[in-house]
């Protein structure tokens, strides 16, 4: 019956694969002629190089990769970890290097193996050179990264022991233990590829959506040109809602700019004659005239993704790493075989090798850690790189960045100043009246203050939005201003000392300020303030019952962020920190023995997020943040970081329990080894192996939540 499970097994999956690759390639034959289909691929190759055979295998293996990323990986790491990855990133599948295409071809040649191996039994065919073609194939990484840990490396390695083990088996007759082993070796150094994802950053991602068009000044007149034909020079316009895509510098006009992405400033700045624009930053109101000074790669974002992409971590995952966490049994492994080797021959040495069930532990552990991954994306926390599910349990220091991950990308009304005879209610109601047709952040700020008070608001004749600074309106036969000092001095107003001395506390608090004018006299301002996250104090509070240490590292203005460090309760905090010093900051603390999870959302903060041994990013976060980050909570709330730590406490609970057990069954099968006859002995080791897998795999499978809520 085994022979018929094998055949039918093997055959299986490789039919099956069979008719879908045939499926497939009618579908990218007729409905996917994108340059990166496998026909195209191969059309770069040189000419000489392939022939018709080699084309058609070259499309073969394409499309085959293909059918692993799309129906085996979702299957391995749970289709909603997928989805929420799709939702992160791009659309498209994930480029495969060399490795990951390799271990997907052993993997085929593993069923194949099998598949061969269950017919050589039932029908007696002399097919034993087939598998161990097979198995030398797929062995073969195993002997050569065995050979670079031994001579490269000048160490020994637990890998060594189960690869002369291995090699006793097939040596010995065992194919089957054999092209299992392999086989689940390959399947978990791919889940070791899926789960830790590594991505570099594009300029796309940095810059955002490149626009196709732009409108440029060109003999005095406005014109739309495609972006590529953009040169150095050219005054590049830009209005109310565009994100620029260059640097530069404003030649006329003025405009209010939202750049906290990539500065981190809480509040809008305005910009005019002779003050820079960076890319990425983006237009509330207003319209300015932008003289081009850099593009690509040489802007202050593109800057940052280049000192990104160097701390990027080699995306190479060698056979040994598996083995780190269990390395340390190689001695006691080494003493038992030669205990065997002394007392009952080689044969009795050799099967105590094999009886070092804590081997177990390598696919236990990618077992328990794809349960993990699954449980994280059911609670809206998608874990990109697994690893920061076993480092979780050792951090002792959280850094948060401030603007956008502590505070919302809103503003509120903070305060209202007026001037009598005018009203606090009426000064709102007025500035709500004018702002009523306009979309950014402060107009809806205003809107929903006066919202909120019930107020009513006054009809108005007309509105005139003047150079991005303000608007003019008249209202009840009025005429009314609401807009910035600049905006107010070039309407010949001045502001009395009163509203000075109140614009510069309001400044020092990091909030802004919006001025209202009727009729040529102040009648107040309204002060602006980012708006904390609501479950940010909660947060905090959890987090420093848990005995963190916790720092704000902020590009915003020192007031600010000491404000609302004191409001959260936060003890240490660093302000006006440039992109690259964040992550000297986090270096520092790391040299000072600490163990640093970083929390950020913006591109200035992707250096940073690279830096820390866990870093987290939230979902409504730059794309170059999720990017760069290895967990994103999908929910984009601060308190789904209890449930990530919950669930990193339970991951570690279920390796802890599994490691028990494999080393009591270790035990008991070295001793059964040594005491029963050989051929018994060395099946009682695979009995307990057995065992071992299955219980481990019962271990593994359960639930790493508990009741959060208790």
């Amino acid at each position: 019956m085994i022979h018929l499970f094998l055949v039918g097994l093997g055959g299986g999956a490789l039919f099956a694969g069979l008719v879908e690759l045939r499926k497939r390639s009618t579908l990218v034959d007729l409905l996917d002629p994108s340059p990166s289909t496998a026909q195209d691929k191969v059309a770069d190759l040189p000419t000489e190089a392939l022939d018709g055979l080699g084309r058609r295998l070259a499309r073969l293996d394409d499309r085959y990769q293909s059918l692993v990323q799309t129906h085996l990986d979702p299957l391995l790491v749970s289709e909603l970890r997928e989805e929420q990855m799709r939702q992160i990133g791009s659309s498209g599948l994930r480029k495969l290097n060399d490795q990951e295409k390799a271990n997907n071809r052993r993997l085929a040649l593993g069923l194949a193996g099998l598949a061969v191996l269950g017919l050589k039994s039932l029908t007696r065919w002399p097919l034993t050179p087939i598998v161990l073609i097979v198995g030398l194939y797929n062995g073969w990484p195993w002997l050569r990264e065995s050979w670079r840990i031994a001579v490269v490396e000048r160490r020994l390695s637990l890998m060594h022991f189960l690869v002369l083990y291995l090699a006793s088996l097939w040596f010995g007759g065992y194919y089957l233990v054999g092209m299992l082993g392999i086989l689940l070796s390959s399947l978990g150094h791919k889940v070791e590829w899926l789960t830790q994802t590594v991505t570099r950053h594009s300029l796309t991602n940095l810059l955002g959506e490149l626009p196709t068009r732009v409108w440029v000044l060109r003999d005095g007149n406005e014109c739309s040109i495609p972006f590529e034909e953009l040169l150095l020079g050219d005054i590049l316009v830009l209005t109310a809602g565009h994100l620029a895509p260059v640097d530069g510098v404003v030649v006329n006009g003025a405009a209010i700019v939202d750049q906290h992405r990539l500065t981190g400033e809480s509040q809008p700045v305005e910009k005019g004659a002779g003050d820079p624009v960076l890319a990425t930053t983006l237009v509330l109101g207003g319209k300015v005239g932008v003289r081009v000074d850099k593009t690509g790669a040489e802007t202050a974002a593109a800057r940052i993704g280049e000192v990104l992409n160097q701390t990027v971590e080699q995306q190479e995952i060698r056979l040994a790493d598996q083995f780190k966490s269990v390395e340390r049994y190689r001695w006691p492994t080494l003493a038992g075989g030669c205990l065997g080797l002394v007392l009952r021959g080689p044969q009795t040495g050799l099967t105590i090798l094999g009886a070092n069930f804590m081997t177990s532990q390598i696919p236990l552990r990618l077992l328990t850690l794809l349960n993990g991954l699954g449980t994280g994306a059911e609670r809206g926390v998608l874990i990109k790189d697994g690893r920061a599910l076993e480092r979780l349990p050792t951090i002792d220091t959280i850094v948060f960045d401030k603007t956008g991950t502590l505070t919302l990308d809103r503003q509120q009304v903070a305060r209202i100043h007026h001037h009598p005879p005018f009203g606090e209610d009426q000064v709102l109601a007025l500035a709500a009246a004018i702002e009523q047709r306009q979309s950014h952040p402060i107009a809806q700020a205003i809107r929903d203050e006066a919202a909120k008070r019930s107020l009513p608001l006054p009809s108005i004749e007309f509105a005139v939005l003047e150079l991005g600074l303000g608007l003019k309106a008249e209202i009840d036969g009025q005429a009314v201003r609401l807009g910035s000092e600049r905006f107010l001095l070039r309407e010949g107003l001045e502001l009395p000392q009163e509203l000075v001395e109140i614009q510069t506390a309001a400044h020092a608090k990091g909030n802004g300020l919006v001025f209202l004018a009727v009729e040529g006299v102040l009648a107040g301002a309204i002060e602006l303030t980012a708006v904390p996250r609501p479950e940010a104090v909660a947060t905090v509070a959890w987090l420093k019952h848990n005995r963190f240490s916790i720092y704000i590292i902020s590009g915003d203005q020192e007031a600010p962020t000491a404000t609302l460090a004191s409001e959260l309760g936060i003890d240490g905090w660093f302000a006006n920190t440039l992109p690259e010093e964040k992550a000297d900051r986090i270096k520092t603390l790391k040299e000072q023995g600490k163990r640093v999870c970083f929390i950020g959302d913006g591109i200035n903060d992707a250096i940073a997020l690279r830096q820390a041994e866990v870093s987290i990013s939230l979902r409504g976060a730059t794309s170059v943040a999720t990017d760069a980050a290895q967990v994103v909570l999908m929910d984009d709330d601060l308190s789904q970081l209890r449930v990530l730590w919950e669930l990193a406490q339970g991951f570690e609970n279920s390796l802890s329990a599994n490691a028990r057990q494999a080393s009591r069954m270790s035990v008991l099968a070295g001793i059964g080894v040594l005491l029963l006859p050989l051929g018994l002995g060395y099946w009682s080791v695979e009995l307990l192996w057995g065992l071992q897998i299955v219980a481990g795999i019962r271990i593994a499978r359960q639930p790493l939540l508990h009741d959060l809520s208790k």
